[in-house]
């Protein structure tokens, strides 16, 4: 039986602490809706900007933490960092109560939730797992992680609802929602309650630690980047390393961004549509992550090469389908009849990614030395965030130029790029790995 240091389940502690700082970097995706509906005075561009400076933040704080070695694995690394997150929860809290609102506070914000948004390159500790089922137990592994963007966008439009005293509410402009249904203009909603999720939620998971955490003390390692044996040296000098890595940007670097942009991605089809963002916006990163464990076990059972190859072809075909969607509905007097097609289209997607990222750890686990795939596949978590960064940011330039629909039709161009490439790599009859 083939081994890997990987675990086949992540610990209840450091799963709420994942969860957590998913939670509070994925809160912006709510909040910057919200301030469209309460009309805060910025644009859409501005939001997506917002969204874009985050997920650059999440991804500095990535790379940081992966040259930190497994010392950003340990529990106590992984609690001091969840503590941490009162800071930007704090400062949220104090913005949403002193309005006006100031855009330059607001981006200083999106770069402190960014911390959170690192805590998931954190796996746990070492189990022995059977590499026959690599793709599920990884799957399993950093789904957890994908919970907290669901808790994020399902809990928190409700919970802004609620009336908590020292609470300054905000009145809606535009209609709203939440998992419940719409939310009439003139209603009332509490948006510093994002910021007392978070410290509810930390506490919760400083609970959990306490008591539930393993507290066996942990070997690490401390590598030397430039040494000629180093294990950065030997994982960035493989090439499959850097084709794993351009997939994965291709699979959890799109749901993470699309993840981050869906919910203002449906705010911008009309300004009164009565069904909300905030209704529907959570089914997608939800469908998302539970294509993870099922794009695992067929990767498993069938090659994560095959996989990999009809998830980049949906989400060829489905960004091209979105892109003409987004394309129609800009040049339309009534863009929300557009609105169920791109909802339906994205919810495709979603599942592809999901799959799809499964299916390329599954990869992974057979063209990369063992010894070496515990690093890489942080290395390929860290650089396929940049997701968080680079789909924002080209809603942002996009929603500047009034050309919503050219990113989607840029996104199918690469994903064809991502087909060719594993049928060439990988799914030839001749190839170094077939089908891995």
């Amino acid at each position: 039986m083939n081994t890997v240091r990987a675990s086949s389940t992540v610990d209840q502690a450091t799963a709420i602490n994942l969860i957590v700082g998913m939670t509070l970097w994925m809160s912006l995706s709510v909040l910057v809706v919200q301030l469209f509906t309460v009309d805060a005075g910025f644009s859409f561009a501005q939001l997506y900007r917002l969204l874009a400076i985050s997920g650059l933040s999440a991804t500095a704080w990535h790379f940081i933490f992966f040259w930190l070695g497994e010392r950003a694995m340990q529990a106590r690394f992984i609690y001091a960092s969840t503590a941490v997150l009162l800071i930007p929860a704090g400062a949220m809290i104090w913005l949403l109560n002193h309005p006006p609102l100031s855009y330059t506070s607001l981006q200083w914000l999106a770069v402190a939730c960014g911390i959170g948004g690192a805590q998931f390159i954190a796996f746990a500790q070492t189990d022995k797992i059977d590499h026959s089922a690599l793709g599920w137990t990884l799957a399993v592994n950093v789904g957890v992680a994908g919970v907290g963007i669901v808790v994020a966008q399902a809990v928190l439009p409700l919970f802004s609802s609620f009336r908590w005293s020292g609470v300054l509410p905000w009145t809606t402009i535009h209609g709203s929602g939440d998992i419940v249904g719409v939310i009439a203009p003139g209603t009332s909603l509490y948006l510093a309650n994002h910021g007392w999720l978070v410290v509810f939620a930390v506490v919760i998971a400083s609970i959990a630690w306490r008591y539930t955490a393993n507290r066996q003390p942990v070997k690490t390692f401390h590598a030397d980047l430039l040494a000629p044996h180093s294990p950065y040296r030997a994982i960035l000098r493989n090439k499959h390393t850097w084709l794993m890595t351009l997939l994965y940007v291709m699979a959890f670097g799109s749901f993470i961004g699309f993840a981050m942009t869906f919910p203002l991605g449906l705010q911008t089809f009309s300004t009164s549509y009565a069904p909300s963002a905030l209704t529907y916006a959570w089914i997608g990163p939800l469908l998302g992550v539970l294509a993870r464990p099922l794009g695992g076990w067929i990767a498993d059972a069938f090659g994560g090469a095959k996989v990999t190859l009809w998830c980049a072809v949906v989400l060829a075909v489905s960004c091209i389908i979105a892109g003409v969607i987004t394309y129609q509905a800009s040049h339309s007097a009534l863009p929300e009849q557009w609105f169920l097609g791109y909802l339906l289209t994205f919810l495709v997607i979603f599942m592809a990614t999901g799959a799809a990222s499964s299916a390329i750890f599954r990869s992974a686990s057979v063209v990369l030395p063992f010894e070496q795939l515990p690093l890489a596949l942080r290395w390929l978590t860290a650089v396929a965030t940049t997701g968080a960064a680079y789909i924002p940011a080209l809603w942002y330039v996009n929603s500047s130029l009034a050309t919503p629909a050219y990113a989607l039709f840029g996104f199918a161009l690469f994903y064809v790029v991502c087909v060719v490439l594993v049928a060439w790599m990988y799914l030839r009859p001749h190839s170094e790995f077939y089908n891995p």
